[in-house]
């Protein structure tokens, strides 16, 4: 049985060692004590992946200390406006990478990179983020999960990408690479509004030496807690994409049983399969609630299959929304990227509704709601 290290001692241990001793704001505290119950109660890891997964835990509290210390030595980033932000958020495998990557070579947006996720201290600098080690470090992952993951995956070193460590440094991630499931539960329903506050903290530092102040976010999670977001980011915009969960759900439980840690041959395929659709579910049925009292609005709906067939029309349909302006040097550059990037384009993913447990019917049924909601295409061959 491994044994993870209490709330309290990592709290104590990480500020020894860094020398800094203010976490900042928020409730942390409780996401972090939930995470750690549920690794010890049902991630069932070994050894060397909970010894990873601990050291992720401390180098996002280490983030938290240096966060601090940053606004404390230069109280001038509290001050800074964040424009918009433009939001991508649905289903995760509807296409919300494709379409992010896309809008993030406009550099009217400021992105959110992976590689300043992961350690946001120092905030990088625009003149000399080209050979920020960070960066650098982040290309070389990044060809090696190509390597491996490609067909599955779009990975983009400059594009704006999910916004797992900030949310995971508030230890309000939703941490479906893990399987947390009564972590998963509780963040289903958990106040979120500390946590995106939060989000907006960090997300200033990184544009204090790195403009432009328009930012351009994607996550499929967000979906769960629109007024969460919203209210640490009021003047937010929403680009949700949709596609038969026939198809996105099966293809995410998929991914997600590549990422998770240890041997596949160890894992329920089958319980993945069930989790991954009732995470999914109960998102988009909040998706929904949310949206009606936040107002139509806010919002401009993406369906996969247009994306797909008219790439051109969607981005000018979605630029319009958006109020920007869309020059023929940025549309060349998106329409090019969609040329080269587009599905098949990097190998086949290959998987079946049936590995994880799960039916195209079944899936429809569970997800009648939204289907009927969004009018949403159904597609054939959805389990293939």
């Amino acid at each position: 049985m491994v044994s993870y290290p209490t709330t309290d001692a990592l709290l104590a241990e990480v500020a020894e060692q860094a020398g800094l001793s203010d976490f900042g704001p928020g409730g942390f505290r409780e996401g972090l004590e939930v995470l750690l119950a549920s690794l010890a109660a049902d991630a069932g890891l070994s050894a060397a992946s909970a010894k990873a997964v601990t050291s992720d835990v401390r180098r996002r509290l280490v983030n938290r200390l240096e966060v601090e210390q940053w606004y404390t030595d230069h109280p001038e980033i509290e001050d800074l406006p964040v424009r918009g932000p433009v939001d991508i958020n649905g289903l995760p495998r509807t296409g919300t990478t494709a379409l992010a990557s896309m809008l993030s070579l406009d550099p009217q947006f400021r992105c959110l990179r992976r590689w300043e996720q992961t350690r946001p201290c120092p905030p990088p600098r625009i003149e000399d983020e080209v050979t920020d080690p960070r960066r650098i470090a982040s290309i070389d992952e990044i060809e090696a999960m190509r390597a491996v993951m490609e067909e599955k995956h779009i990975f983009e070193v400059d594009a704006t990408t999910e916004d797992t460590e900030l949310l995971g440094m508030a230890f309000h991630g939703q941490q479906f690479t893990l399987p947390v499931y009564s972590y998963h539960a509780w963040w289903r329903a958990a106040d979120m509004r500390s946590a995106y506050s939060y989000h907006r903290r960090v997300v200033k530092l990184l544009e204090w030496r790195r403009p432009p102040d328009l930012w351009l976010f994607k996550a499929p999670h967000h979906n769960f807690h629109l007024e969460a977001f919203v209210d640490a980011y009021p003047e937010a915009r929403f680009v949700m994409t949709h596609r038969d969960p026939a198809k996105a759900v099966p293809s995410w439980a998929s991914m997600v049983s590549s990422i998770l840690p240890d041997p596949e041959s160890d894992r329920d395929l089958h319980r993945l399969g069930r989790e991954v659709a009732e995470h999914l579910r109960v998102g988009v049925e909040q998706a929904i609630s949310a949206r009606a009292r936040l107002g139509p609005d806010r919002f401009i709906d993406v369906h996969h299959r247009r994306l797909v067939m008219d790439p051109k029309g969607t981005v000018r349909q979605v630029y319009e929304f958006l109020g920007l302006d869309l020059t023929s040097t940025v549309e060349r550059a998106i329409l090019a990227w969609e040329a080269a990037n587009r599905v098949g384009a990097h190998g086949v993913h290959h998987y079946t509704a049936e590995q994880f447990g799960l039916t195209a019917a079944g899936v429809r049924d569970e997800f009648g709601a939204y289907i009927r909601h969004f009018d949403i295409d159904l597609e054939e061959g959805a389990t293939a």
